[in-house]
């Protein structure tokens, strides 16, 4: 059967192969287009396997919302070039999709089918691409995306009155606060009590490590705890709009006389 140029166009199309490989796998299988899919197929996983520890800085974020469920995807590849290509934003889309609808928990290896699309855009795209983060959120209130520049992503739960214009405009400055800032709660009554066990070691070992008496140790102790809650905690937080109130403080100021006062109950976040 002889190879026609729009056969070699399909197959490429398909598979993402070079032209070269392409018009060489259609004249082996005789044309066979399914044939040719698969061989090349295989050939592209075992690239795919060779590329899989090359270093993937680069990327892209992406976020779903459905009602009350949130999500939030991380993908990555080698190059800035690669991140802007429409294959590799198509796949990010498809990853997002097959996530979202099963609900998988994140996990270091990957669902299978997850894994199969991985390796089939490596093949395609020649770099290494990794599904390196995801996190859903399930909202009590009204969830709020923002995304910068697709390379940090956060959705946020909302509860009062949410409506609004002005009220529109706090959330976006506190998805923004939270963007820029990354804190790891809300309030100092929401950090992960593992974390705060983790603190309380290191900082107990590295006020130990100063000689000074127990009393003054623990005043150490505080002093350090004082720190990470003003740059971790979103409420303590100085709010980058205006650097001379903490979060909490602003938020207090907005909901002043407010039949349904604006609240942040929790968020997710993604960055690069």
């Amino acid at each position: 059967m002889e190879v026609t140029a729009g056969m070699i166009k399909e197959l490429k199309e398909k598979t993402g192969a070079g032209i070269v490989d392409c018009k060489q796998i259609l004249q082996e299988t005789g044309g066979d287009m399914n044939k040719s899919i698969e061989i090349l197929r295989k050939k592209g996983l075992s690239k795919a396997d060779k590329k899989s520890g090359r270093e993937a800085n680069e990327g892209l974020v992406s976020y779903k919302l459905e009602g009350k469920k949130g999500f939030l995807v991380k993908v990555n590849c080698e190059t800035d070039f690669v991140a802007k290509t429409d294959a590799f934003k198509n796949f990010v889309e498809e990853v997002k999709e097959a996530i979202f609808k099963k609900s998988y928990a994140f996990s270091k290896t990957l669902p299978e089918e997850i894994e199969m699309m991985r390796k089939d855009v490596i093949a395609k795209l020649g770099e290494n691409i990794l599904v390196s983060e995801w996190k859903f959120i399930d909202g009590k209130g009204e969830l709020f995306p923002y995304m910068h520049l697709n390379k940090v992503a956060v959705v946020a739960d909302f509860q009062g009155e949410v409506n609004r214009e002005e009220e529109k405009q706090m959330m976006k400055n506190l998805s923004m606060q939270i963007t820029a800032m990354n804190p790891v709660a809300v309030e100092a009554s929401s950090v992960p009590a593992e974390k705060v066990e983790e603190l309380k070691k290191t900082f107990t070992e590295e006020a130990k490590a100063t000689g000074k008496p127990e009393k003054v140790i623990e005043n150490i102790i505080k002093g350090k705890f004082e720190k990470f809650y003003n740059e971790s905690v979103l409420m303590e937080q100085l709010f980058i709009l205006d650097e001379e109130k903490k979060v909490k403080a602003v938020l207090e100021e907005f909901n002043k006389g407010k039949e349904k006062p604006l609240k942040i109950s929790s968020f997710v976040r993604v960055s690069l």
